[in-house]
């Protein structure tokens, strides 16, 4: 699934391409990431954060805000963490039901 959502695709590009992607609409920014919630369970750890970021999108005069909710999964591998799972979606102030419904139409 992509970030500005769409159809679901399957396979695993290659990093560099998935990157390229993602990084295209961004020029530059900062940011901070908030640490919600975080544990370990045996041989699996995870972390939700909140991702805040003034962003300058291409095509556009100013930073804008940027905030994404965060989950992401990790796996201890020969002694190492590795992150299996990333989900990140943007973190939008409420919207009516109806609201919604009208982008979905």
């Amino acid at each position: 699934m992509g970030a500005y959502g769409g159809s679901i695709t399957t396979g695993d590009p290659p990093d560099g391409a998935r990157r390229a992607d993602f990084q295209s609409p961004w020029e530059h920014g900062t940011g901070d990431v908030e640490l919600v919630a975080g544990g370990v369970s045996g041989e699996l750890a995870w972390l939700v954060m909140i991702e805040r970021s003034s962003v300058k999108f291409t095509g556009y005069e100013d930073l804008r805000r940027w905030e994404l909710r965060v989950t992401e999964l990790f796996r201890l591998q020969n002694d190492d963490w590795v992150r299996f799972h990333r989900h990140a979606d943007p973190l939008v102030e409420f919207h009516p039901l109806e609201e919604i419904l009208l982008l979905v139409e």
